[in-house]
């Protein structure tokens, strides 16, 4: 009996090889783990067990030390859980056999996890990078809820007051440290250096001040249309704000010297006429200088509230500052509220006459018309055509508005100063660029019943080559949409979208909004 015991337990441990007959196909474990094996009570001497007593009940500081004790065990295992968990972070311990191995031994496959791919250097990173983050949020939080209010300097109160920084009394400034084209730099921030620094504001400065709530003329010339200049100013006699364009050959030097002397002989020009010298250098070009930035130097420069900006072969037949003087509670109204007055211009037909008749009233005007030898001008419309209404001035007495109004539209106005917006400079002569933002935005235009002016023949020293005009008229059209879709989503965003003052870009660009603007502003009605 002896002799078989050990046989049989040799039989047990084998993984594969067995003496009985019964043959079966599950598979024997490796290590046999004997279940059949009962526990060996330990021997006790019944002396010993009589001999214990029962232990009495646990007194609260027992129950207090068992608690501590626990929750320190807790903690313990807590922290070596982190500690286990930063030790296979940044040196993780890897399967025994081979990965390709590891499956076909454990019976499947076990996916590494992906921080444990990554390089010791990139998990050090990441982990600084989290715990940074953590920090610098609690950092600011804390700061948030806790920091103590801001306070202002006492000088910066209630009751603070702006004030200047130097004294404007005196004859010494900053300004006179800076040389002339750093100043004219930065009072021109959007010109380029070269072209602000060849611009001369009130290099000829008028006589007389105007009031504030005078009209001044805006206009722009040349040494070549410098009479037209003086005949302006005979027929006009209030300010005008004018920009000379000139080069700097020595020829224009001696040219210039003659104008300043042709200025100070010339009573009506000394005593109302400011003129901005702007000059270039190298040979001449067909444009000097686009028209639309000499429009917004010389209104920039203009010493009065409101302007008329116009071509110096255009003459006033009419007297507008009277007629705004006596109307002038309601054009003001008007204008504040970004509307323009429009001054009909009537010219002639035949450019070769050697002598022009300039009517001065509104009935002999009239005659001439029906005699044909004059006739109203809006510029890309044929003669007595045009959105300013013939037929409805003719018969007129008070301020009607224009209603067929086209983005090619570009009359002569009496407009603010500060309301309307600037003509943008991106084209060469466009004066239809000036007014269509004012358009789009609300802006009326209202046709005075009585004053007119007189286009005269124009200088061929302005007239563009015709590639010019190509390429104008194209950057136009998308000028015309780009400002359908600006002026229709600012409208939309104030909730003006369905009111009145929304009623032009409605009716002006419907095509272009349904087109450009689905899904960005209001569905035109």
């Amino acid at each position: 009996m002896a002799d078989s015991t050990p046989s049989s337990l040799d039989q047990s441990r084998s993984t594969s090889v067995t003496n009985s007959s019964r043959t079966t196909h599950q598979r024997k474990p490796s290590f046999s783990i004997s279940s059949n094996l009962y526990a060996i009570p330990e021997k006790s001497s019944p002396s010993v067990t009589q001999q214990q007593q029962p232990q009495p009940p646990s007194t609260p500081d027992k129950f207090a030390t068992a608690t501590r004790i626990s929750h320190t065990a807790a903690w313990r295992r807590y922290l070596d859980r982190i500690a286990g968990r930063f030790d296979s972070l940044f040196n993780p311990s890897g399967p025994l056999l081979p990965h390709d191995k590891h499956g076909g031994a454990f019976g499947g496959t076990q996916k590494r996890f992906w921080l444990s791919t990554l390089s010791q250097p990139v998990r050090f990173l990441l982990l600084f990078y989290v715990v940074f983050s953590v920090f610098f949020t609690i950092s600011h939080t804390w700061h948030w809820f806790f920091s103590p209010s801001v306070q202002l300097d006492e000088r910066f109160g209630d009751h603070w007051k702006p004030e200047r920084t130097y004294d404007a009394d005196q004859s010494y400034s900053v300004l006179d440290n800076m040389t002339h084209g750093l100043q004219m730099s930065k009072l021109f921030s959007k010109s380029f250096y070269d072209a602000a620094k060849a611009t001369e504001p009130f290099w000829l400065k008028g006589n007389q001040a105007p009031e504030d709530g005078d009209i001044a003329l805006v206009t722009a010339v040349t040494p070549g249309t410098w009479n037209e200049l003086e005949r302006l100013a005979s027929y006009w006699k209030g300010p005008i704000s004018a920009v000379l364009h000139a080069s700097k050959d020595d020829d224009d030097m001696t040219t210039l010297a003659t104008l300043r002397e042709s200025y100070n002989h010339n009573p009506d020009v000394a005593s109302w006429v400011d003129i901005h010298l702007v000059r270039h250098a190298g040979p001449p070009v067909s444009v000097l200088l686009p028209r639309n930035a000499e429009r917004n130097l010389a209104r920039l420069l203009a010493r009065t509230e409101y302007i008329v900006e116009l071509s110096s072969n255009i003459v006033p037949a009419t007297n507008v500052r009277r007629t705004f003087n006596t109307n002038r509670k309601i054009f003001e109204a008007l204008l504040k509220g970004g509307d323009m007055l429009v001054v009909p211009t009537f010219g002639f037909p035949d450019h070769d006459m050697s002598q022009y008749t300039i009517p001065y009233h509104k009935s002999r005007l009239l005659e001439l018309v029906d005699e044909q030898q004059m006739g109203l001008t809006d510029r890309h419309w044929d003669m007595n055509e045009g959105p300013t209404n013939l037929v409805r001035w003719r018969d007129s007495t008070t301020l009607y508005s224009v209603e067929n109004y086209h983005y090619d539209y570009e009359p002569i106005v009496v407009e603010s100063k500060r309301v309307q917006p600037w003509c943008t400079e991106r084209f060469l002569d466009r004066r239809s660029a000036c007014f269509l933002s004012s358009y789009l935005a609300g802006g009326e235009f209202w046709v005075l019943p009585d004053d007119f002016m007189i286009r005269l023949p124009e200088s061929k020293e302005y007239i563009m080559p015709d590639l010019d005009h190509v390429v104008e008229n194209r950057l136009y059209a998308k000028f015309y949409w780009e400002q359908c879709v600006h002026h229709a989503r600012q409208l939309d965003a104030l909730g003006l979208w369905k009111g009145p003052r929304s009623e032009h870009v409605r009716k002006q660009c419907s095509r272009v909004i349904q087109n450009w603007g689905k899904g960005l502003i209001g569905r035109p009605e």
